[in-house]
């Protein structure tokens, strides 16, 4: 009698078992162990915006300008990116993935560089020589000195940002399958898509007709740039939060 009993209860906790277990091997399938949470970065978007906007009533001559509150906000965001990337690329153990930090890194410094026209806003020197007869702002930087350093790497940053932040996402999220899986840290998680969509958004006003009712209020392509900068940081942060679960993953692979 005890016996028949304890065969008919084994497949409830069985079942109890794997219901338990569901959330884990989820976690496990999506690669997202650790990551940072999507509605966290979209409540900083909604706080950067607000504080932007704010600060463009109570400040305005020092909103905007090569050392005003957006363009030294752009570089402390590129310099933190910049720093993670290197120190991210120090702790893997993945030889690929070190090399695309390295990658990420080298860019970022470009970016950094540019940004701050290699010191210039800071320290007040002027152009001179071959930047006095090529560069159209008389910066000590290269991207005015051609498209082919300014416009045309912007477009295919901003487009990589598009589709890495914003349509993987969706495909992903609609048909459990995005448009590249592997390495797994190749692709944007949804962490970054709010800093994504922010970008897309800032600059419509500059890019649709419809919208010229806003241009003028504010320069889109530095806030576009400003967004840009902040989803790659999320980018790498989001990394750092999922490589301790990577490594263990790896681990646990190897011991088996």
């Amino acid at each position: 009698m005890h016996g028949a009993r304890i065969v008919a209860i084994m497949p409830t906790l069985r079942f109890r078992n794997y219901v338990d277990a569901a959330p884990a091997r989820q976690r496990a399938a999506s690669g997202a162990q650790g990551d940072i949470s999507p509605v966290t970065t979209g409540a900083a978007v909604v706080a950067l915006t607000l504080a932007l906007f704010s600060l463009s009533l109570a400040v305005p001559e020092r909103f905007s300008g090569e050392r005003g509150i957006v363009e030294s906000l752009q570089a402390a965001l590129l310099a933190g990116a910049l720093y993670l990337s290197l120190r991210l690329a120090l702790k893997t153990q993945e030889t690929m993935l070190r090399l695309w930090l390295l990658v990420i890194g080298a860019g970022l410094l470009y970016l950094f560089g540019e940004e701050i026209s290699w010191g210039q806003h800071w320290f007040g020197w002027g152009a001179e020589g071959w930047f006095a007869a090529h560069n159209d702002q008389q910066e000590t930087n290269l991207h005015n000195t051609s498209t082919w350093l300014d416009q045309k790497p912007r477009a295919l940053l901003v487009l990589a940002v598009f589709v890495g932040g914003i349509v993987h996402p969706a495909l992903k999220a609609a048909r459990g399958r995005g448009l590249f899986e592997r390495p797994w840290w190749l692709a944007p998680t949804l962490a970054a898509t709010p800093f994504a969509l922010a970008a897309f958004l800032a600059a419509l006003p500059e890019r649709l007709p419809g919208l010229d009712a806003f241009h003028g209020l504010y320069r889109e392509s530095e806030l576009e740039e400003l967004f840009v900068y902040a989803f790659l940081l999320t980018y790498l942060l989001s990394l750092a939060q999922r490589l301790p679960a990577q490594r263990r993953g790896r681990a646990v692979a190897e011991s088996a």
